[in-house]
């Protein structure tokens, strides 16, 4: 089956030379027929022209341009749409920082193929965890994700997390168009309406890095519209 492997960029020209020679390494030693999509929000470091360069040297890679700074929700629901179109069976998100390891992909790849429909990549599960984050970082995530675990009642021990592997058949059941959230929420949104259509998620430990260049996209507006989501849902 073919697999595409989205990456949603904004300012993260070096991480992405960094990246894409990584993931496609783990494609060619596993045999995996698997493609890149960057999506770039008009960054102004210059991140699309890293990635057409990429692209030039490797051929598996499409670049999709956007006009301006839309939100990592958006970015990943284009992306999606972009590589179903071309008739991609596996959609993997993966962040573009280097905090997502593409070693993890085959183990993603294994889950489905269990007889999973989602495969969450969890730093909670038993053997997962998280290198170089502050105390107050790692409060803040364990705190989201407790709470949109035990108040929606999600099946999952990692629901805020960006590493994941899709069934495209997920994404045409929960019907993209209807899911408006974006960042923290969007990840939750995405496993909330996932389960309410009653898909089997499965999870793989992953040891989570934090980024060595360039900047958190993470602020006080997305926690405050993650808690909005999070309790409106809850009083559904």
């Amino acid at each position: 089956m073919k697999v595409a492997v989205i990456i949603p960029t904004y300012n993260e020209k070096e991480n992405i030379r960094r990246l894409i020679p990584k993931i496609e390494a783990v494609f060619k030693t596993n045999h995996i027929p698997g493609y890149i999509f960057v999506v770039d929000d008009n960054s102004p470091d210059g991140t699309k022209l890293a990635a057409e360069l990429l692209a030039k040297v490797y051929r598996n890679i499409q670049v999709i341009s956007r006009s301006s700074k839309m939100g990592i929700g958006s970015a990943y629901k284009e992306g999606f749409k972009h590589a179903i179109r071309l008739g991609n069976d596996i959609l993997i998100e993966m962040d573009a920082d280097l905090s997502h390891n593409p070693r993890y992909i085959p183990d993603l790849l294994s889950k489905l193929e269990e007889g999973y429909d989602i495969a969450l990549g969890s730093r909670y599960a038993p053997r997962g965890g998280i290198r170089n984050w502050s105390f107050i970082r790692r409060l803040v995530s364990k705190g989201a994700n407790f709470l949109a675990i035990k108040l929606l009642r999600l099946h999952a021990t990692d629901a805020t997390g960006g590493y994941r592997a899709y069934r495209r058949n997920v994404l045409a059941k929960i019907n993209l168009s209807k899911i408006k959230s974006d960042g923290y929420a969007f990840q939750v949104d995405m496993i909330h309406s996932a389960q309410k259509k009653s898909f089997k998620i499965g999870e793989v430990p992953i040891i989570f890095v934090d980024r060595t260049m360039g900047k958190s996209k993470l602020g006080k507006r997305e926690i405050i519209n993650f808690a909005k989501f999070v309790l409106s849902n809850t009083l559904r």
